[in-house]
């Protein structure tokens, strides 16, 4: 019996050690498999070009079913527990759990998060009502940043670097955009901790790809965005000046209004950092990080876009 099939006759575990229910991690085993089956025919033909052995030949890999292997990544990311405990608990070798992570972290990089068409598609797009065929709910677009502790870097320059005035110690910082239904549209490449909110901004390609119709929701720290981006139809709280005026009782009105529109940036913020992963001190390489959080970001899309379809 594989460990997948054990664990599916206890949904609430099940869901406790994965954030996906039994039926949602089954669809989510239909729909990757084929992308699945291509990178490891992928990876066969890459390390030996001139393979005559049949795919699936040879010795068997241990835990060789998709359900496994995306059950120990998620339990990875879910709990965040070493590869050492993993190997015990699944009852492979320690070079294995981390080899089966790697390749499953990468088969979920962009499978369930929108990509802006004005770069993936040939058509090229010309009206808003061709856009929202491809990228639903565009008419508010919310934009925040989540930083994440890290460990102490060795090297005094790095130290500088990641330290976050804000969180008072090493972090880094991810910026993303998501819509008023809750699914994640953009996700910029991570940062230093040092680096603010509104820089991230204006680096990244975000001001282009939000549609110039769209209600772009920010918060305070984006202060300056109004005379920058003229165009774009930013929409940020009011802020007491330096000489401490006080806001009128409009103005009040206003900013209440646009935090119950913006807190549902900050639940998808509190849905990727149920994932261990991306809540506790990172451990592993900042190379992967990238890697890390997108894998994350898809599997809480794909949850978002199994409830919407079956409201």
């Amino acid at each position: 019996m594989t460990q997948y099939i054990s664990l599916k006759q206890r949904p609430k575990h099940f869901l406790a050690f994965t954030g996906l229910k039994v039926e949602e991690f089954d669809r989510l085993v239909v729909e990757i498999k084929q992308n699945w089956i291509d990178q490891r025919i992928e990876r066969l033909n890459k390390n030996n070009p001139k393979r005559k052995r049949k795919f699936g030949g040879g010795r068997k890999r241990i835990l060789n079913t998709l359900e496994d292997q995306l059950l120990i990544t998620l339990f990875w990311a879910k709990l965040y527990s070493g590869y050492l405990l993993l190997e015990y608990l699944f009852d492979v070798d320690e070079s294995t759990v981390c080899r089966i992570i790697q390749d499953i972290v990468l088969l979920l990089q962009d499978k369930f998060i929108f990509q802006d068409p004005r770069k993936t598609n040939r058509k090229k797009i010309t009206t808003m009502d061709e856009l929202r065929k491809i990228i639903p709910d565009l008419d508010e677009v919310l934009v925040d940043a989540t930083e994440q502790p890290i460990q102490r870097p060795s090297k005094k320059s790095k130290r500088k670097k990641y330290h976050s005035g804000k969180k008072k110690r090493f972090t880094i910082k991810t910026q993303l955009a998501v819509n008023k239904q809750g699914l994640i549209l953009h996700l910029n490449n991570s940062v230093p901790g040092r680096k603010h909110d509104y820089k991230v901004f204006q680096e990244s390609d975000l001001p282009d790809i939000i549609p110039k119709q769209s209600k772009c929701y920010l918060d305070s720290g984006y202060q300056g965005i109004q005379k920058d981006y003229p165009d774009l139809n930013s929409v940020i709280p009011f802020k007491r000046t330096r000489n401490h005026k006080k806001l009128t009782r409009s103005e009040k009105i206003q900013n209440k209004k646009q935090r119950k529109v913006r807190v549902k940036v900050e639940h998808v913020i509190s849905r990727l950092k149920k994932y261990n992963v991306l809540s506790h001190i990172y451990r592993n390489s900042l190379q992967n990080y990238n890697s890390t959080i997108r894998f994350v970001v898809n599997i809480v899309n794909f949850r978002t876009l199994q409830r919407l379809h079956s409201v």
